[in-house]
């Protein structure tokens, strides 16, 4: 009598064989990482709501990216029938709160960062856990070779995951620096001869209307860099460019060698409002110091001087530490006037006779017309200083030259034709003053060119000629 065994094959017990317990938990991970790395095109709209149709408009006008949903879970709360989008929300990487605007942005701005870091750690959590899974996906049993790659492989993966995630969690730190400016406050310039009114805001309400160049120093630094931002004053007016000075030892613009008569339209400079209190100026500055290692190590003094500038949608454009900033390099490169500059602007001074101003206007007048008219390069060397200057040594120190005059004034190498307009004179001392103007180059490659000059003049006493110390242009 055969017997029919009932005992199943070694090929069909394999078969059956169910995963390991361990498995089940791998592969939930691995859909719960993959999730959230869709490409951006896939997006769901939220459903309606019972809000009122404004408010479910916005809600449900654009899509919204699905990581967003799904692994930031970033929160709109309610606040007075509206959404306050600052709300901290935790995040998993960062492994802590962060603004929830800060993170929009983020994911705004990065389209490929969030998957990149996904997929590191997904494959240092597949590549580590290789011996676990090993037999069951392959049938066969790691070897000692094979575990020995698998973990150098998952070892340099994970680098590179906690590579773009240190640099995700600092651009957001940054982000969220940026954003909590939007608190401070200010009391604008206004024009005193129309309302003795100064209105205040905040640099939120300011967002499309101003540029903002921020300053902190003591009364010493901030004397020097009032009076050497002041003789670019109307520029700043003319870039629609608020400039705040912070002191952080109480000082005020009297102590700065303020002079009513030569700042009564000072429509370029605004007071900062609460100042050392909580939530002021000057804990923001401290704020933007502070390490990225350690939220109570400052890597500076408290007094030392340090600044940033914003555009008109709020965003840090520049910044420094410990030197004040190039005023007209700054204006050049990032603060571009928003009027109109043309040929027939006059002189914003009412000219007085035989004033500094007069003097200096027809100093900078002769400039001129040795540098666009004259060949001779003794007409143009009797106006300069023999003292040297801080900006020409750095631009030699730098790998510079200075060229001779007979050259720079031969027919061709001449700006021959160009004109100046809108000069204007910032008066320091009785013997040291500044003055800017606008130029206006002939026979160039642009139709539209500017460029902004300034000039800085001195004397040794008021018995001899103003003499020119420095010559500076840039496009603008």
């Amino acid at each position: 009598m055969v017997q029919t065994s009932t005992s199943p094959s070694p090929c069909s017990k394999r078969l059956s064989q169910e995963p390991p317990f361990f498995y089940r938990p791998i592969v939930v991970m691995i859909l719960f990482l993959a999730l959230p790395s869709f490409p951006r095109g896939h997006a769901f709209r939220l459903p309606p709501s019972p809000l009122s149709t404004k408010h479910t408009s916005s809600l449900t006008s654009s899509p919204i990216p699905l990581h967003l949903a799904k692994k930031q879970s970033t929160q709109l709360c309610s606040n007075n029938n509206g959404f306050d989008i600052t709300k901290p929300t935790f995040d998993l990487l960062s492994f802590r709160n962060i603004r929830s605007d800060a993170l929009l942005r983020y994911n705004t701005l990065n389209q490929s960062e969030p998957l990149r870091i996904n997929l590191f750690l997904l494959s240092t959590v597949t590549l580590l856990g290789y011996p676990l899974w090993s037999e069951s996906v392959t049938g066969d049993v790691a070897t000692t070779p094979s575990i020995a790659a698998a973990i150098a492989a998952g070892v340099g993966s994970a680098s590179l995951f906690w590579r773009e995630r240190t640099r995700r969690s600092n651009q957001l730190r940054r982000m969220e620096k940026e954003l909590n400016a939007e608190r401070l406050k200010l009391r604008l310039p206004v024009n005193e001869a129309f309302s003795s009114v100064r209105p205040t805001a905040t640099l939120k309400e300011l967002r499309g209307k101003r540029r903002i160049l921020a300053i902190r120093g003591t009364k010493a630094s901030l004397r020097e860099v009032f009076q050497s931002m002041g003789a670019l004053r109307n520029r700043f007016v003319q870039s629609q460019t608020l400039v705040v000075l912070v002191p952080t030892d109480g000082s005020c613009k009297e102590d700065w060698d303020w002079n009513e008569k030569q700042n009564s339209e000072a429509l370029w400079l605004a007071n900062p409002i609460n100042i050392d209190g909580n939530g002021g100026w000057l804990e923001y500055f401290n704020e933007l110091l502070e390490s990225n290692d350690s939220d109570d190590e400052i890597i500076s003094s408290k007094d030392e001087l340090a600044w940033f500038a914003l555009n008109f949608k709020g965003r840090s454009i520049a910044s420094g530490l410990g030197e004040p900033p190039r005023a007209i390099e700054l204006l050049g490169q990032q603060l571009q006037p928003m009027e109109i500059l043309d040929e027939s602007d006059e002189s914003k001074h009412t000219i007085d006779k035989h004033s500094i101003v007069e003097e200096i206007l027809d100093c900078q007048s002769k400039f001129y017309s040795a540098l666009t008219g004259s060949s001779d390069e003794n007409e143009m060397i009797t106006q300069f200083s023999k003292t040297s200057a801080r900006e020409v040594d750095e631009v030699l120190s730098g790998g510079g030259r200075i060229d001779s005059w007979n050259e720079c004034l031969k027919p061709g190498a001449r700006p021959a034709g160009m004109k100046t307009a809108g000069s204007d004179v910032w008066i320091v001392s009785e013997n040291l003053a500044y003055s800017t103007c606008v130029e206006f180059p002939e026979n160039t490659e642009f139709d539209s060119a500017t460029l902004l000059a300034l000039q800085r003049w001195s004397r040794d006493n008021n018995l001899v000629k103003w003499k020119l110390e420095l010559h500076q242009t840039i496009p603008w």
